[in-house]
């Protein structure tokens, strides 16, 4: 089959390798960016288009694409234009991505469902950010839209921290805020492909600091799967509607709590014949919807 595969950026090593892994398949396999995705006239209809190659000449695209705070609107365009094309099939649909893609979103709609979200508040100015240092005591600010810990800022007193505050607020008007939990060992993270959950581990922070993401130096091990939170994690993908997702959860006083969802989950910090099983499953994932949907059609 003919699969695009859309990378979050030029630093995203998993997409490369599940092209790789795709080809060894024996799918013609692509690799591009959200930037890559445009238009052309072609008579009367606006065709859209990958590097300029009709998107029509695919029958996959799988998405590991960010939407970037600053460009929302026009990278969910971009990921709408994917899905507009008659035949092709995208994993996953650009309105399920994006409220996936968005943390607050996505707390929101699994805490609807009834699954155990982390204490979640907007914080949009000082007074609110106080409000939550009063009730909760240490937070944690960050955006809505974003991966890698980038932005996600501790705060204990709002005095000693107000610049890292003030900086955050000019630049995305509303963070979201949660309570802090002393995480030293680290958080699970349950990662889902389809209904399976194909890999379950704990993230533990670097020795200097606090965040569980390997971008600030966290590490990894495998461990058994927790029967509850993969059942707990198989709910969330199904209430946000997608096929791939890290559900990452936290140890409370009250047991474990989702923290966020994650819609391009990484597995570069496994070992080698992990990750061949992580691409394998998703292209499989990808393949079969694919292949049901056209049987759906003809029948």
């Amino acid at each position: 089959m003919r699969i695009g595969t859309v990378a979050w950026d030029l630093e995203d090593p998993d997409t490369p390798e599940l092209t790789r892994v795709g080809q060894d398949l024996g799918h013609d396999m692509t690799m591009f960016f959200l930037e890559d995705v445009g238009c052309r006239s072609v008579g009367s209809y606006v065709e859209p288009t990958i590097k300029s190659e009709p998107v029509a000449n695919f029958d996959i695209i799988i998405s590991r694409g960010q939407i970037h705070y600053e460009n929302a609107q026009l990278d969910h365009e971009r990921y709408s234009l994917l899905c507009s094309v008659p035949g092709v099939t995208v994993v996953d649909p650009a309105d399920a991505y994006l409220n996936a893609e968005s943390k607050l979103m996505g707390l929101q709609r699994l805490s609807a469902a009834g699954l155990p979200i982390a204490p979640t508040r907007t914080c949009a100015n000082l007074t609110e950010v106080a409000d939550a240092l009063a009730e909760w005591g240490t937070i944690v600010l960050k955006p809505s839209f974003g991966l890698g810990g980038r932005d996600v800022e501790r705060i204990y007193n709002l005095d000693e921290n107000r610049p890292t505050v003030e900086v955050l607020l000019k630049k995305y008007q509303s963070l979201i805020c949660q309570p802090y939990y002393p995480h030293p060992e680290g958080d699970v993270r349950v990662l889902i492909i389809g209904d399976e959950a194909v890999l379950t581990y704990n993230r533990m922070p670097a020795p200097d600091g606090w965040k569980a993401n390997f971008k600030s130096g966290a590490t990894s091990r495998l461990i058994p799967p927790d029967p509850d939170l993969v059942a707990i994690s198989r709910k969330a993908t199904q209430v946000m509607d997608i096929s791939i997702a890290g559900l990452d959860f936290l140890p409370t006083p009250n047991g474990y709590r989702i923290i966020e969802i994650n819609t391009c989950p990484g597995w570069t910090s496994v070992g080698e014949a992990d990750r061949r099983r992580v691409c394998e499953a998703i292209i499989d994932v990808a393949v079969t919807r694919h292949e049901a949907r056209h049987e759906s059609r003809s029948a």
